[in-house]
């Protein structure tokens, strides 16, 4: 089983230790765009680098006082991983949710969005949100069974970075009350 830790350290030491996972991910979701409807990148190599430097370029909001990184490590592996970026007072959105296909269907997934979800509350978000491709009927299941819930697209979505917002949903979940 793997063991989900909150990352605490640097920047430096965040992008080495979730740089693989990331490329990873970032790689699947190419290829499931470009089968799933058709949509392939211009440039793959310059938008996976692109979303990369988005990723790092938040990395400082995520290791602060109301972000969260967290990791799924199964022996000394990183097998999945998940983000909480503050946006604002109000609202923590989460990011980068990915379990390896190694690992899935084992809970690891679960586990990594229940400790964002209790680090948003206990940080004193009101709302979770997030955004995820429409292809991600899995990830989509288990954000709904947690409670979230479909929205209109946000402001400064991620997927603006590479004109994708058609194939996203956008979703939230009410922390308070």
């Amino acid at each position: 089983m793997a063991v989900i830790e909150r990352f605490e350290g640097t920047v430096a030491q965040a992008v080495a230790l979730t740089e693989e996972v990331q490329r990873e991910y970032l790689s699947w979701c190419g290829e499931r765009f470009a089968a799933e409807y058709g949509f392939v990148f211009e440039d793959r190599g310059s938008s996976l680098a692109a979303h990369e430097r988005e990723f790092t370029r938040e990395l400082p909001r995520l290791l602060g006082a109301r972000g969260r990184l967290v990791v799924a490590r199964s022996d000394s592996e990183v097998v999945g991983m998940g983000a909480l970026k503050p946006v604002d007072e109000r609202v923590g959105e989460i990011k980068r949710m990915y379990v390896r296909p190694q690992v899935r269907g084992q809970g690891v997934g679960r586990a990594i969005l229940e400790t964002l979800v209790a680090d948003a509350r206990v940080l004193g978000y009101d709302v979770a949100r997030l955004e995820t491709a429409t292809f991600m009927c899995d990830a989509q299941a288990l954000y709904r069974a947690r409670g979230f819930k479909e929205i209109p697209k946000f402001e400064n979505a991620e997927a603006e970075v590479s004109g994708l917002e058609a194939f996203m949903l956008f979703m939230e979940l009410r922390l308070a009350g």
